[in-house]
């Protein structure tokens, strides 16, 4: 077995059936010309899951003798920085994970080789969740990368204590007076000393906590046509009703009050200082992981603003991609349809696999196979018809990445929500740097 070089850090794996084939990766039929001697670089963030891709990886040579898979498994900060830097010196790896905040950054520079003809013969939408590729990996029209899973934003809440309270469960197609009414009603001074001990709801600046709610009113952070930051009404509005969650109705604490972050976040709910957050999907696993076994949770849609049209989530893919400069395309592209050929249950929980017929599966609803939370896992899915973000070149800049002061709008969003700054003073400074990232990506 070759060596794996591994660093650390999350998950991303596998989920791609292709139409005419088996979910069985021994019954896929040898497309590479076995007389031709083939090296494949195979880059990967996943070091958790390197074992199983190498495990493929030695699956597919038994079958292609002439072909050999070094993989390399890095963290995302040491991967993203030595991808870029290869690209530049157009010597990247022959098979590489991608990620749709960068694809555009990446078709721009000529890096990615366009897969649009393959993923049409290859490909029949109907049996994936075809949304997620568009919005992911499809640039004007053309596709670069290819989705293998999804996630997306979710609200999780604690069931004991909509339960101790009398507070409703949140319901399909509530709204955000349905919210606020809940929020108030688990937003408690529990020892009458005056001060908030339980929130109805935790709020900060990070895109995965904070976009959903723009996007279930029908909101935009972009006028499309200039690409500026120009949010319209919608997504004002939406921002109105976050800032006053924290100012006004006080049903959500100030991001500085417990210095919030994707991992605090969690933590004010796990120790039940607040009955609803929002996060990522993904982070299903790391509530299974870290909550206790009595704490009974589950996870809603977001509510609807004032202006919904449908439901729609913040969602993103993990990808794989091929680069321009590939001295074997054919063989990568053989490769890529190997590798995605998994289960359901080979998925880290709260990724949904991009064939519609594994995420539908008994094995991906593991509350009904194996009776583990959340019960209303599957209602993920109805957002992957409907999925979309707002990246763009640039958008690890201008929207923020991170979740601390000083990056992109994060540092404006929690300056708000803090009360240090009015919403007009967010809009000025918000619209100076994120236009200022903008006119450098498109200018």
């Amino acid at each position: 077995m070759k060596k794996i070089f591994m660093v650390s850090i999350l998950i991303l794996t596998a989920g791609l059936l292709f139409a005419n084939g088996s979910n069985d990766a021994s019954n896929a039929a040898p497309t590479v010309k076995a007389d031709e001697p083939i090296t494949l670089e195979y880059w990967m963030w996943d070091p958790n899951f390197a074992e199983q891709q190498q495990a493929m990886s030695d699956r597919y040579e038994a079958m292609h003798p002439n072909v050999t898979i070094n993989l390399t498994a890095l963290d995302p900060k040491s991967y993203w920085t030595k991808l870029a830097a290869m690209a530049a010196t157009k010597q990247m790896p022959d098979v590489f994970n991608m990620h749709p905040n960068s694809v555009e950054d990446f078709v721009d520079q000529g890096a990615l080789l366009d897969l649009t003809d393959m993923i049409k013969k290859d490909f029949n939408k109907e049996d994936y969740f075809w949304s997620v590729m568009d919005s992911s990996f499809g640039v004007k029209g053309r596709y670069y990368g290819v989705p293998f899973a999804w996630v997306g934003s979710v609200m999780y809440y604690n069931k004991d204590l909509f339960d101790k309270y009398g507070v409703e469960y949140p319901k399909a197609g509530w709204t955000w007076d349905d919210f606020l009414a809940k929020a108030k009603a688990l937003t408690k001074d529990l020892d009458g000393d005056g001060k908030t001990d339980l929130w109805g709801y935790g709020v900060f600046s990070r895109y995965a906590v904070y976009d959903g709610w723009i996007l279930q009113n029908d909101g935009d952070y972009l006028n499309r046509e200039k690409l500026t930051f120009e949010p319209n009404n919608n997504a004002k509005e939406a921002i109105k009703f976050l800032y006053d969650l924290a100012n006004t109705y006080k049903v959500s604490p100030h991001p500085k009050d417990y210095d919030l972050d994707k991992k605090k976040i969690k933590l004010i709910f796990q120790q039940e200082k607040a009955a609803m957050i929002s996060e990522g999907s993904w982070n299903i696993k790391y509530m299974r992981q870290d909550m206790p076994a009595d704490f009974d949770w589950d996870i809603a849609y977001f509510p609807r603003g004032p202006h919904w049209k449908a439901d729609t989530m913040h969602a993103w893919a993990d990808g794989i991609s091929i680069p321009a400069s590939s001295k074997h395309p054919e063989a990568a592209w053989d490769f890529i349809k190997f590798v995605l050929q998994r289960p359901a249950d080979d998925y880290y929980p709260g990724k949904v696999p991009f064939y519609k017929k594994e995420a539908l599966s008994d094995a991906w609803d593991d509350f009904k196979s194996k009776g583990v939370p959340p019960e209303h896992k599957t209602i993920i899915l109805k957002y992957g018809e409907n999925a979309k973000h707002f990246y763009t070149k640039y958008w690890k800049f201008w929207r923020g990445y991170a979740s601390a002061e000083g990056s992109g709008l994060s540092e404006f969003i929690d300056a708000s929500l803090n009360g240090e700054i009015t919403l007009d003073e967010f809009y000025k400074n918000a619209d100076r740097e994120a236009n200022k990232m903008l006119n450098k990506a498109y200018r």
